[in-house]
């Protein structure tokens, strides 16, 4: 292997032997470019880590770190401050790679002079054996429209698996936020595409997620309570970047989606004022907002956004229109 590989593959594993096999042969398959498997061990408590040891010993571009548990975001974290590669990947231990996943994306980045490269993936759900291909309709080229996407909870973009992502992007501080369990990949793909100049995404289903009954998308538990963390570091983060302004109609929309998704519209509206009107309006310069923004900020502002947002709803039931807030 030369000095530097050309990809870092950082996979945090935490008590996932039933699963890790099929991916440790998936990652063992990527024979070019060249690459470096960085195995996190969190802890686990299970055959995990011993697993992790026997494919090191089989598989010279392997490196296993042993952790204490402190989460997955942990894990990932130590994983990129280990990393030497041009470009970092990142793979769950419970997924798999299709047969050179890893030379497509790589030769995809390097032909678009891509910071960040994205490639469609496969769900495949353990139980029923279904592979259902997810694919992005449109692709946007766009940085900024992209973390408009990530707000809106993109099945693509939010991810950090299945994309590449330039070692110098996470110079300087870009980590995942420790404090939150679901949505912190979001969060960190924000702060990415963000620094991004160019990104690029390859339509190729190059990962696949698998689904069963330990998955995150099994185990989340109650969807409303489950993302409010996620939701509290989105707007910390949008403030400190100073673009709460560019993304207030957008996190709005998020924050009000989130509860109804659970709750619906009539409890979600119920509690709007107490509950979403704060995250909503705070660190907000209104003389920043468009005009438009504006008269809605204004509306949330006020109060008065519950009847505004029911009215708005019978107006997207008759129109045929969805998400009437949205731009």
């Amino acid at each position: 292997m030369k000095t530097r590989p050309d990809i870092s593959v950082v996979v945090p594993c935490y008590n996932t032997e039933r699963y890790l096999k099929v991916c440790l042969e998936s990652l063992a398959v990527q024979k070019t470019p060249e690459i470096e498997f960085l195995l996190i061990d969190d802890g686990s408590t299970d055959a995990t880590g011993a697993l992790l040891d026997i494919f090191a010993e089989q598989e010279p571009r392997a490196h296993v770190m042993h952790l204490k548990n402190r989460g997955v975001s942990a894990a990932r974290n130590t994983g990129i401050d280990m990393a030497r590669g041009s470009y970092i990947a990142f793979v769950d231990s419970d997924d798999a790679l299709e047969d050179g996943a890893l030379a497509k994306l790589y030769q995809a980045a390097i032909r678009n002079h891509a910071e960040i490269q994205s490639a469609n993936h496969t769900l495949f759900d353990m139980n029923q054996g279904n592979r259902v291909p997810v694919e992005i309709e449109p692709v946007i080229q766009q940085p900024s429209e992209i973390v408009r996407e990530i707000i809106h909870m993109h099945r693509i973009y939010n991810n950090l698996w299945n994309k590449l992502y330039a070692a110098s992007l996470f110079q300087n501080g870009p980590r995942l936020d420790e404090r939150v369990r679901i949505g912190e990949d979001a969060l960190l793909n924000m702060q990415l595409y963000m620094r991004a100049e160019r990104v690029a995404h390859e339509p190729a289903c190059t990962y696949v997620y698998r689904i069963h009954k330990e998955s995150a998308m099994s185990t989340m538990g109650r969807y409303r309570e489950a993302h409010q963390p996620m939701l509290m570091a989105m707007n910390e983060l949008l403030i400190a970047e100073g673009v709460k302004e560019e993304y207030f109609r957008d996190f709005l929309q998020s924050a009000v989606w989130v509860d109804e998704k659970e709750a619906g519209i009539r409890e979600a509206m119920s509690r709007f004022n107490t509950d979403i009107r704060p995250k909503a309006v705070s660190g907000v310069r209104e003389e920043k907002l468009s005009q438009a923004d504006r008269r809605l900020y204004r509306i949330v502002e006020s109060g008065l956004f519950p009847q505004f947002y029911y009215a708005m709803r019978v107006k997207e039931k008759l129109g045929g229109k969805r998400w009437g807030i949205r731009r």
